[in-house]
Parts: C-alpha cells; sequence; structure tokens
C-alpha cells in the first residue's frame, strides 16, 4: 500500500465508528499498510482476534550473556530453573489510536513456562518487543527461531485530537517531546515519543541471575519455616483438644456422680420421710401403760344393775 496511506493511517482511524478488539481482518489491513506489525508479518499466524507471535533472533541466556540465533544455529537450550530474555520476530508500528497486548502461549504455560510482560503497549509505540521468560520446570527446554510462543492482541482507544484534520494531529505529535503534556484548549494529551526500539534495547548492564536457586533456597527456607510453624500450630491444636477432651470428660464424670448423688439424696430423704410416718404411726409408752377404759356396754351394764 502507498506510503501516504500508511502515514494517514498512523494519525487517522480509517474506521473510526468501530471500537473495541480488533478482528482479524482490521489486523490485516492494517498490517497490509505497514501499520501494527510492520516487518515479518506472517498472514497465517492470524487468529479470530490476536496474533501469534515468534521468537525472534536476539537474546540472552541464563548468565546474561547476549546471543543471536542464526539460519545455521537455530535453537538454544533454555535451562531448568532459570531466566531468559526473548525478542519478537515481528516488529511494530501502532498508530496512535490502538494499543497492544500480549502474553505467553496456553501450551508453553502448561509446561512450566511464565511469561512476564507489561500492561499494554501504548499508542505510537515502533520497534521490537522483549521479554523475560521462566523456566519454573526442573527440566531444559529447547527454543527455536521463528517458534510460535506468545499471542498478542489490539484495542482501539478514543480518538486523538478528534476535532482536528489528520495533518494537524501529525504536526502536534510529531513536535511533541516525550512525558510532555501538549495542552490544547481544556484538555492535555500525551504522546508516545520514544524513537523506534531495537531488540533487547531496555536490557540493563548487570548480569542476569542464571538460575533460580537463590529463590529456591528462600522459598525452601520459608517453606520450611512454615512447615514448622504448621507443626508446632498443629501441635499446640492437639494438646488443646487433648486437655478440652479431659476437661470435658472430668466435666461429664462430675456431672454423673452430682447426679447420682442426687438421686442418692432423694432415695435418702424417701427413706427418711416413710420411717418418719412408720414412727408417728407406732403408740408412745405412756399409753401403751394406762388402763384400758371399759367399754360402753360394760358401763352401761353397771348402770342397768344399780
Amino acid at each position: 500500500m502507498e506510503s501516504s496511506k500508511r502515514d494517514e493511517w498512523t494519525y487517522n482511524d480509517p474506521h473510526e465508528s468501530e471500537k473495541g478488539v480488533l478482528l482479524a481482518n482490521r489486523i490485516h489491513e492494517l498490517c497490509d499498510a505497514g501499520l501494527l506489525i510492520s516487518e515479518n508479518y506472517e498472514p497465517k499466524n492470524l487468529r479470530p482476534a490476536s496474533y501469534t507471535l515468534r521468537i525472534g533472533d536476539d537474546f540472552i541466556d541464563g548468565d546474561g550473556n547476549r546471543k543471536r540465533l542464526t539460519e545455521n544455529d537455530i535453537s538454544f537450550v533454555f535451562p531448568k530453573n532459570s531466566i531468559i530474555f526473548v525478542t519478537t520476530k515481528e516488529k511494530f508500528a501502532l498508530p496512535f489510536y490502538v494499543i497492544a497486548r500480549f502474553n505467553l502461549r496456553v501450551n508453553w504455560v502448561y509446561d512450566g513456562v511464565l511469561l512476564g510482560t507489561g500492561p499494554q503497549v501504548d499508542p505510537g509505540f515502533t520497534g521490537f518487543l522483549s521479554c523475560p521468560l521462566y523456566n519454573l520446570t526442573n527440566s531444559d527446554i529447547a527454543i527455536q527461531r521463528g517458534e510460535d510462543f506468545a499471542t498478542i492482541d489490539f484495542e482501539k482507544t478514543t480518538t486523538p485530537l478528534a476535532d482536528l484534520p489528520w495533518q494537524e494531529r501529525k504536526e502536534i505529535i510529531t513536535a511533541a517531546r516525550d512525558k510532555e503534556l501538549v495542552k490544547l484548549g481544556p484538555e492535555k494529551h500525551s504522546f508516545y515519543k520514544v524513537p523506534a526500539l531495537k531488540p533487547l534495547q531496555h536490557r540493563k548492564a548487570h548480569k542476569i541471575v542464571s538460575s533460580l536457586l537463590e529463590m529456591r533456597d528462600e522459598v525452601r527456607t520459608w517453606r520450611n519455616l512454615g512447615i514448622g510453624s504448621l507443626i508446632a500450630f498443629f501441635g499446640l491444636t492437639v494438646s488443646l483438644l487433648s486437655l478440652g477432651a479431659n476437661l470435658y470428660r472430668q466435666n461429664t464424670d462430675m456431672a454423673s456422680k452430682i447426679t447420682d448423688y442426687e438421686n442418692r439424696l432423694r432415695q435418702a430423704n424417701d427413706r427418711i420421710a416413710a420411717l418418719e410416718d412408720h414412727v408417728n404411726r407406732i403408740p408412745s409408752v405412756s399409753e401403751q401403760n394406762a388402763p384400758e377404759k371399759p367399754s360402753s356396754k360394760l358401763a352401761n351394764r353397771k348402770g342397768d344393775s344399780n
């Protein structure tokens, strides 16, 4: 496509009414114009709403050495428990109304590899993407040149400088400085003005940790401390449960004894009451020694004789 079309579409959305994640047809349209993926675009890597990224030539091994894959040296070993940096084969040129997000393919995650990425790629970004890979397994992994490893999707933003013709947008954005807010009327704007990034350009000079042994040892230390604390906690819990069980057993026994004593006391009270009733029925000694009174019939007889 003509360079003038690419220049215009960098600042002016040809389908401004469409918002959201770009589908394959829109991704292909912009890539065909030299945008989104400006170099090494492969149509067969298109997905319904994303694009599959490939391993580029430049990488940094676990010892911090910068290396490069070639046609004669097409692979390298990703050591177990190590960190490396890789670069995408694709070069990017995002329009000023599109952001991008990328992440590792699921099959790599299933194989125990993780990808460290930022939250998003800002509008206007140009250059190659670089990212660290973490091999969390206990096995070495072979990395092939051009191998599919990540998936990237693109999403439209609000329209930058919507009220201006695209030529004026280009002038304002081109004149803007990185991290400097551009004030137009009541609105303030920020535009990505970093030059095109080369592969691994932001890699710092310090040596990359060649393995995760230190991290593993630290995790192991914390794990041992955690296990010790867990054992102590379980021991304390068992002791408290045993103490509680003993107290419960003693309380149960005591309650049973108290109930038994109450029953015995109730029975004793019943016996005492029975004895008192029996005693009350027995005549006293004086009553037993007193002369027997004559019956009324005997008295009548004596009266008749008189």
